[in-house]
């Protein structure tokens, strides 16, 4: 007896199922409350993880045999073919609700925040590539993404989205819109459409559901074509330092530091820490009429009013050295220095903290007592940094844990003795239709190291990192790691996610109690 072989549901879009056609799945029926998909064999997790973060839906798995999932995935190949070929005229009439309402405010935005239609829409044949542009952006704005990722491979193209730090797989569209999809955003971005054989970088600003959003491009050949980043900075966002999740503690620290005339504040830790936004709530508690704060960065990704922001520019010589000598004759009260990168810029910050400045930076390093080595490798004389550094914060950011779906591990931790003695209460990510893999926004974990007599005396006398490490512990220093088992106790955040981000922990279980 020949199987009936059931066609995919039409109220799907063309993504999810190129999205299961990856996976050797199809997309059954997808209502308010679920998603069906056919499989031949397991299904992976990859995919699970990856529909329930595009549809926000229950998943429901049938099992089919191959023959009939071959089938199937013939006939939706066939009617896409057909749709593409025959239906064009059709998808340039249809909007979906999120481009007619870009299109309603248009009229009352000025030039610089055209909607996603006002700048694409020139050539009647780019329907189908501005729908799927608008689609993603607003996926990535309802996702929470930071950055979209737009990857072209030999046989397929790939759409993902990072959210809370971490890269999940979206609706891509098929291969043939690739190079129409790089053009396009070259356009917006005010990009050379032309060259294809070097690095660009951009800029765009849209205003989707009435709240506006700076965009910033990056584009690199690739072997298949050309790889596109779109990293998604909120204009409108107000930097404040109670939305750092800061420990009271810490925060009296921070306070305290901001608030002498003069010194060197540094935030420490990898790229994507969060450290350019702790720089920010600092300066906007520091933002008052009476003090002239001005910031050089690389590029610019908060404007704040009330800051003299400059951009550095290295196809000209405005390098951030450059722009710091200048900037030190503009009489500024505070500075902020996007990243200290070599000796040279170390040096002028440093003086600068010594001449009457509050000045604040970055480092690219692991935790607090490595940055005063670090400053020391980079030719700055240990009397220098001793006179001028006031406090040193190293930090990460960690996903929360998902509050409708959380769970309470059935076992207790021990971690080692050495950093608790007492065994954990922890909880696991489970994942619902609310979240994204049982996680959902981050906070920061965060390691102080204030610079005291006994720090400054101890880098007078060449301490060794082991030193100045245990010398910030007899001050009650609180690690990375401490701070981050404390959020696992109160529920906030998962061990795994603690590995992840600051470290390896080996995990020891315990029965829990009742």
């Amino acid at each position: 007896m020949t199987e009936h072989v059931t066609s995919p549901s039409e109220t799907i879009s063309d993504e999810l199922h190129a999205l299961c056609r990856r996976h050797h799945a199809i997309a059954l029926v997808l209502d308010g409350k679920s998603l069906s998909i056919a499989v031949s064999g397991p299904v992976s997790n990859e995919l699970l993880t990856a529909l329930r973060f595009t549809c926000g839906r229950k998943i429901i798995v049938e099992s089919w045999p191959e023959a009939k999932i071959e089938q199937s995935l013939n006939l939706v190949i066939s009617k896409e073919k057909q749709r593409r070929s025959g239906t064009r005229s059709t998808v340039q009439g249809q909007e979906t609700p999120q481009q007619n309402e870009v299109q309603q405010r248009s009229t009352s935005r000025p030039q610089s925040q055209q909607s996603l239609d006002e700048t694409l829409l020139d050539n009647e044949g780019d329907a189908p590539v501005i729908q799927f542009i608008n689609q993603t952006l607003w996926l990535a704005i309802q996702k929470r993404a930071s950055d979209i990722h737009f990857e072209p491979y030999q046989h397929h193209y790939r759409i993902r989205l990072r959210i809370d730090g971490v890269l999940h797989e979206s609706p891509s569209p098929s291969t043939e819109l690739a190079s129409r999809i790089s053009s396009r955003l070259k356009v917006m971005s005010k990009l050379n459409i032309a060259e294809k054989r070097l690095p660009q970088d951009g800029q765009l600003n849209v205003q989707l559901n009435g709240t506006c959003y700076s965009m910033r491009i990056a584009i690199l050949p690739v072997q298949y074509g050309e790889k596109l980043v779109l990293r998604i900075l909120n204009m409108q966002q107000q930097p404040t330092l109670d939305k750092l999740g800061l420990p009271k503690m810490a925060i009296q620290q921070l306070t305290q530091a901001l608030s002498a005339p003069q010194g060197l504040i540094l935030v420490t830790g990898p790229t994507g820490s969060g450290k350019t936004v702790t720089l920010y709530c600092s300066l906007s508690h520091l933002n008052q009429p009476e003090r002239n704060i001005c910031s050089v960065e690389d590029p610019t990704e908060i404007q704040v009013d009330g800051i003299n922001q400059t951009q550095t520019n290295s196809k000209i010589g405005l390098d951030f050295s450059t722009v710091l000598r200048a900037m030190l004759r503009q009489d500024p009260d505070v500075v902020m220095l996007g990243e200290i990168r070599d000796n040279e810029t170390a040096e002028i910050a440093v003086k600068a903290a010594l001449t009457g400045h509050l000045v604040l930076s970055t480092l690219h390093t692991n935790s607090t007592t490595e940055t005063l080595i670090r400053l020391t490798q980079m030719g700055v004389e240990r009397h220098l940094i001793a006179s001028s550094l006031t406090l040193v914060i190293a930090q990460r950011l960690i996903r929360k844990l998902c509050l409708h779906c959380r769970r309470a591990s059935p076992h207790l931790y021990q971690p080692p003795a050495a950093i608790r003695a007492t065994p954990l209460q922890h909880y696991q990510a489970l994942g619902c239709e609310h979240c994204c893999a049982g996680y959902y926004g981050r906070t920061g974990v965060y390691e102080m190291l204030s610079i005291t007599p006994k720090v400054q005396q101890a880098l007078l006398t060449n301490a060794s990192p082991s030193e100045l490490t245990l010398i910030a512990r007899e001050q009650g220093q609180i690690t990375l790691l401490t701070a981050g088992l404390t959020l696992v106790e109160s529920g906030i955040t998962t061990l795994e996610e603690i590995n992840r981000v600051v470290g390896f922990l080996a995990e020891t279980k315990t029965e829990a109690t009742s």
